[in-house]
C-alpha cells in the first residue's frame, strides 16, 4: 500500500459507478485515472470524477481498503459490543478490535484511513474545478462533493480522535484537514500536514454539510440529497448535544418523502439469488453495492456460508434476551438457540446496499433531542419513539418522566440500530462503559494513527 502522504494523484482510481438509479447527468463513464494537468478539463470530466468519489468510498484498489463498504462499521462494532456479539474469525485485525488492543500497524485501520483520504482528495479535485461545471449541474456537483467530504471528516474525527465530550475539543488533536488537491507540486507540503483539533474538524464537517444541504436537490437518484446532508448534520448536533439544532435537521428529513418500511424485515431484503436491490423508502442515504462492483464487509463476517459470508460474527443469547417477547427484531435471526450458532439476518444479501443512515434513526435522533433539550417536548418525543416501537410490534411507551423516556430512547437505539456501526459512538455520547475496566473515554476505544503515516510524517502526533 502507498502512504497517504505519498499518493500519486496521477493515478487516483475512479472505477465504474457503484450506483444504480442514477440521474441521467451522472450516467457517464467515470475516468479510470485523473491526470493532474489534463484530466479535469471539461464539465463531464468533473462529473466523472465525482462518480469516482462515490466509488472511492467503498473500494480503492482492493476490497480490503473498504471504508463505507462496511469495514469501518464492523470494526467499531467489534470494539463496542461485548456480551451481544461473539467473534470467532481469523482476521488478526478484527481480533485486535474485539480485544480493544489495536496496534498502530493494524492494516484495516491503515486502509480505512488511506481510503478516506483518497476519497477526500477526489472531492478536493472536483471542488478545485467546480467553475468549469455547467451551470445546470454546478450546485449539485459541488453539493455532492462537500457532502462526501463532510461525512468522511465527521467519521474520521470520531474514530481516530477523542470523543467530543472527552476533554476539550478545542485542544484535543483531531485529524488532518486537507481542502486542496494533493499534486506533484505540493506533495512536500502535504507530507508535513498536522492534525487539526477535534473542534476544527467538526467545524469543517458542519461547514461542508451545511453548504451541501443548501445546494443539493431533494431527489438525486441514489446519490446524496439535501436530506442526506440534513441527516448527518442531525447526527453531528446530537453528538455535540445541540439538541434544538439536531431536532431541526431531523425534522427536515422526517417531513420529506421517506417512510418506514411496514415490515422490519423488508428494510433488509434477502433476494434469492443474491443481487443488488434499490434503496427502500426508509433509506435516506445508502452506498450502492452490486455484483459488478463493490464489497459488503457486513455480509463477509455476519452472514453464514450459505449466504456467501464467513460466519465469523455470531449474535448471542444475551442479545436476544434484551427484546420483549413480541418484538419482531428479536426474531430476526437464523440459527438454533440451543447450539448458539445464531446469525442476524440484516446482512444476508452479499450485494446488499450499505445503509449509511435510515429513517428509523432520524425518529430516534429527534426523540432524543426533544426529550433532552432545555424545555422537553414529552409528547413529541413519545410520538417519535413509538413510531419505532409500533413497527417492531410493540405497544406504545407511556411516561411523563423525561429521564424514563430518555432511557427508553437509548434502549430503542440499541435494539433498532444494532450492528449498523453506531454503537461505539453512542457509548461515548452517553459516557457508558464497554466493560468494567474500559470506560467510554478509554484510549483503547480510539483507532491509532496508522504507523506508516507517523513514519512518513513526524508532524503527526500518535494517539
Amino acid at each position: 500500500m502507498k502512504r497517504i502522504s505519498k499518493i500519486n494523484i496521477l493515478t487516483i482510481l475512479l472505477a465504474g459507478s457503484l450506483l444504480s438509479g442514477c440521474s441521467n447527468e451522472l450516467d457517464i463513464e467515470p475516468k479510470n485515472s485523473v491526470d493532474a494537468g489534463m484530466a479535469l478539463n471539461t464539465s463531464n470530466d468533473v462529473k466523472a470524477a465525482l462518480v469516482g468519489a462515490y466509488t472511492a468510498l467503498v473500494q480503492n484498489g482492493t476490497s480490503s481498503e473498504s471504508l463505507y463498504g462496511g469495514r469501518l462499521m464492523v470494526s467499531t462494532d467489534l470494539m463496542a459490543y461485548t456480551s451481544d456479539l461473539s467473534f470467532g474469525g481469523t482476521y488478526t485485525q478484527y481480533l485486535q478490535m474485539s480485544r480493544r488492543s489495536i496496534t498502530a500497524n493494524n492494516s484495516f485501520v491503515a486502509n480505512i484511513w488511506t481510503t478516506a483520504y483518497n476519497a477526500i482528495n477526489v472531492c478536493n479535485n472536483v471542488l478545485n474545478k467546480i467553475d468549469i461545471v455547467t451551470s445546470d449541474s454546478k450546485d449539485r456537483v459541488e453539493g455532492e462533493a462537500k457532502f462526501l467530504r463532510g461525512l468522511i471528516y465527521f467519521d474520521l474525527v470520531r474514530t481516530y480522535s477523542r470523543a467530543w465530550n472527552d476533554g476539550n475539543p478545542e485542544t484535543n488533536p483531531g485529524v488532518p484537514i486537507i481542502l486542496t488537491p494533493t499534486t506533484p507540486q505540493n506533495i512536500a507540503e502535504a507530507k508535513n500536514v498536522t492534525r487539526g483539533t477535534v473542534a476544527a474538524v467538526y467545524a469543517q464537517a458542519i461547514k461542508d454539510l451545511t453548504e451541501a444541504e443548501a445546494k443539493l436537490p431533494d431527489e438525486n437518484g441514489s446519490f446524496a440529497t439535501t436530506y442526506a446532508a440534513s441527516s448527518i448534520l442531525a447526527r453531528i448536533y446530537l453528538t455535540q448535544e445541540k439538541f434544538e439544532l439536531a431536532e431541526t435537521e431531523a425534522s427536515k428529513v422526517l417531513a420529506a418523502n421517506f417512510s418506514l418500511m411496514t415490515s422490519y424485515k423488508d428494510e433488509f431484503p434477502d433476494p434469492d439469488p443474491a443481487s443488488h436491490v434499490n434503496n427502500t423508502t426508509e433509506d435516506v442515504f445508502a452506498i450502492q453495492i452490486s455484483n459488478q462492483a463493490g464489497f459488503n464487509s457486513f455480509n463477509e463476517v455476519y452472514a453464514p456460508t450459505d449466504k456467501s459470508g464467513r460466519g465469523e460474527l455470531l449474535i448471542t443469547e444475551a442479545y436476544l434476551d434484551r427484546f420483549e417477547n413480541n418484538d419482531v427484531r428479536g426474531k430476526f435471526y437464523q440459527g438454533d438457540r440451543e447450539t448458539g450458532e445464531l446469525y442476524t439476518k440484516k446482512f444476508f444479501n452479499a450485494y446488499g446496499n450499505v445503509k449509511m443512515i435510515r429513517l428509523a434513526e432520524l425518529y430516534l435522533i429527534r426523540a432524543e433531542a426533544r426529550v433532552r433539550k432545555s424545555s422537553s417536548d414529552i409528547d413529541g418525543a413519545l410520538s417519535d419513539l413509538n413510531m419505532i416501537r409500533r413497527r417492531a410490534g410493540l405497544t406504545d411507551f407511556e411516561s411523563s418522566n423525561p429521564s424514563s423516556i430518555f432511557e427508553e430512547v437509548k434502549l430503542q437505539r440499541f435494539l433498532e440500530l444494532s450492528f449498523e456501526g453506531q454503537r461505539l459512538y453512542d457509548i461515548k455520547r452517553y459516557k457508558e462503559n464497554v466493560t468494567n475496566d474500559i470506560p467510554y473515554n478509554s484510549k483503547r476505544l480510539i483507532f491509532p494513527i496508522p504507523q506508516r503515516e507517523i513514519d512518513a510524517n513526524r508532524n503527526l502526533v500518535q494517539n
